[in-house]
């Protein structure tokens, strides 16, 4: 339930607003519904570091983003300095989201923010997240509380104040405090276990450590509080973690079967719209984590008359060519822009190139006369055209990107064809910012995902072609068919994995057969 200040009247809500967010702890997904209906609405997104990065590409067009974020060993950002931001932007009139991992109200100073924010006159609300401790228990199998067991649970900082010289816990109550979850504990999970001891705890109470609880890059240690004291129990430097101590802990087993994606960052690179559907739920499902790096946007034409009048007249052909989702998106779009629906199509044959065009197609209520059966490329759906009958005075209509190849309306032109080429939509590379982009090229990636030959080069306009050449050389390079394969040639890029068919699911099949961890 969100704790929502009143907006007496309109001018109060001239003020601006804030939304005090958690965003889970990790997996995108696991922001709450509330949460992310309000993340995409927002002027101002106002984010720490340990946030899913992906969120952010889901903020509108001119949504602008802060980063707060607290870098470990570096100088950390003043409170203080985050509530004047948020008090100014929202002061100006603008909604703003305070986006914090896990959830805001434990350990998340949304308390201070909260204040500050209250006694500056701002409206604000506090929408909760999933905490960090359920996201850990989750990953472990175990619960936080369990009949017979436990029947409390504590969640405890290890990081305090600095000033206060050392960790001022009491150990003694918290050894009576049931199940025990430990937040921020790096660097001290020796003194936890040694002080959890001295207090009471057996030694062999059930200690469980889950580190990035959620991501497909979770990592697990089990194990006893005197191992814990000893230093056995270490996590990987850098990364959050959370320690779970007690009975419930000992419910937890070792992964029997790891997902055979588990620890693969994958990067998909095609238009945002198109890169949230099908690959990445595919991917996630075996395990791989998704860096979305989106190098190009599909925007309408410049001049959409051309196209509308074929249209109108769609009678004068005999076939339309599509080669892409995006031109069956888009022509369908301006059909029904000018009134009319499937039954224009009316005597038209249709002839598709690939699965994922013929699929879209399918949604729309057509099903294609003729898809290739050889090679998904426009110049193997030509040369079909041409064996299979009479093209010779017939007339095709081609809508189509404006930087689409000319390969397939060359060779009907050669066999006598009247090819009408229209313009159905422009590609352009895309210009903000991808948030996961400094991890990408500090780090790189285990495969990088190309769609189509203008992603190839959006993606080395965006990043430079000295970054993206190491970055493909260092990984995996797939490619969902032939031109975009050689576009990546005429980039250097010369071991590419290319998906036996243009689609998800043949995309998914060669990420899998190359990169899967044996089981």
């Amino acid at each position: 339930m969100s704790n929502m200040s009143p907006l007496k009247n309109a001018h109060e809500a001239l003020k601006g607003f804030v939304s005090l967010i958690g965003a889970g702890p990790g997996h995108p997904q696991l922001i709450t519904r509330l949460g992310y209906e309000r993340l995409t609405a927002c002027d101002v997104i106002v984010h720490d570091r340990l946030i899913p990065c992906e969120l952010l590409l889901d903020a509108r067009a001119g949504c602008e983003l802060v980063d707060v974020g607290k870098i470990p060993g570096q100088t950390r950002i003043p409170q203080d300095f985050i509530n004047t931001i948020l008090i100014e932007k929202a002061s100006r009139g603008l909604h703003v989201v305070r986006l914090k991992g896990g959830d805001p109200s434990i350990f998340g100073r949304v308390g201070e923010e909260a204040s500050a924010l209250a006694e500056a006159g701002i409206p604000f609300e506090i929408i909760p997240g999933v905490t960090a401790a359920s996201g850990a228990a989750a990953a472990a199998g175990i619960p936080l509380t369990q009949r017979g067991l436990s029947s409390c649970v504590s969640l405890i900082t290890v990081h305090e104040d600095p000033g206060k010289g050392g960790i001022g816990l009491d150990w003694r109550v918290l050894a009576q405090s049931g199940s025990l979850a430990l937040y921020m504990a790096g660097g001290k999970t020796r003194e936890v276990g040694q002080g959890l001891i001295e207090a009471g705890l057996p030694p062999a109470t059930p200690v469980i450590l889950v580190q990035n609880a959620t991501l497909p890059d979770e990592k697990k240690w089990i194990g006893s509080l005197l191992q814990l004291s000893e230093g056995h129990i270490l996590p990987a430097p850098g990364a959050p973690f959370i320690v779970l101590v007690g009975s419930v802990a000992g419910l937890a087993l070792p992964d029997l079967k790891r997902q055979p994606l588990s620890g693969k960052s994958v990067v998909l690179t095609g238009p945002l719209s198109s890169e949230k559907e099908g690959l990445p739920g595919m991917l996630r499902l075996y395990g791989a984590e998704i860096l979305f790096c989106p190098s190009i946007e599909i925007v309408p034409p410049e001049d959409a008359r051309p196209l509308e009048e074929a249209i109108r007249n769609l009678n004068l052909y005999d076939w339309i060519l599509f080669t892409s989702r995006n031109t069956v998106d888009f022509f369908f779009e301006c059909l029904r822009g000018l009134g009319f629906d499937a039954r224009k199509i009316g005597r038209c044959r249709i002839a598709s190139v690939g699965v994922t065009t013929s699929k879209h197609l399918m949604k729309q209520g057509i099903r294609p006369d003729l898809v290739p059966a050889v090679e998904s490329t426009g110049a193997c759906l030509a040369r079909e055209l041409i064996a299979g009958e009479t093209v010779r005075d017939r007339r095709f209509l081609f809508p189509c990107s404006e930087i689409a190849g000319v390969d397939m309306s060359d060779l009907l032109t050669q066999a006598g064809a009247q090819v009408d080429r229209l313009t159905a939509y422009r590609t352009i590379t895309r210009r903000s910012d991808w948030p996961c982009r400094r991890r990408l090229i500090e780090s790189g990636c285990d495969g990088l995902s190309f769609a189509s030959p203008s992603a190839v080069d959006g993606f080395w306009e965006i990043l430079g072609a000295d970054h993206a050449s190491r970055i493909c050389r260092a990984g995996q390079v797939f490619s969902i068919g032939p031109t975009t394969t050689r576009s990546l040639a005429e980039h250097g890029v010369e071991k590419v994995h290319q998906a036996p068919q243009s689609s998800p699911e043949g995309m998914l099949g060669i990420i899998l057969e190359t990169l899967a961890s044996p089981s």
